[in-house]
């Protein structure tokens, strides 16, 4: 059996916001997920939506899974609630879940994203 990941603290979820964010914006990732949102805007309007969520939550599950897997959370909605768990302590951690949701959503913006990795230093 597997042990427990560390507990989350701000410092951890700071680096892990760090490389999961820095994952999601490399170019062969964001042409990823741009042909999804590609194929999303293509469909019908009343069913962007869910289809946008069948596809994106598989892809994001894919490109930051293993970097999450890494710092020892099983999949990315657990490492998204334990990270949201300490953002209170810390409007780093706040902010980078907020730039990470919208990642994950399609909505991937350099220069937000650079501006974030300058705040962690």
């Amino acid at each position: 059996m597997a042990s427990a990941p560390p507990p989350m603290t701000p410092e951890r979820a700071k680096n892990i916001l760090r490389d999961t964010i820095t994952t999601l914006g490399t170019e062969e990732n964001k042409a990823r997920i741009q042909a999804v949102l590609d194929e999303v805007a293509a469909a019908p309007e009343e069913e962007q939506g869910m289809l946008k969520m069948s596809k994106m939550v598989p892809l994001v599950t894919e490109l930051a899974g293993g970097k999450l897997q890494e710092y020892g959370l099983p999949n990315v909605m657990i490492g998204v609630m334990q990270i949201q768990m300490v953002a209170g302590q810390d409007p780093l951690v706040d902010e980078g879940v907020q730039l990470l949701t919208k990642c994950t959503m399609g909505n991937i913006d350099d220069a937000a994203i650079q501006d974030y990795l300058g705040k962690l230093g």
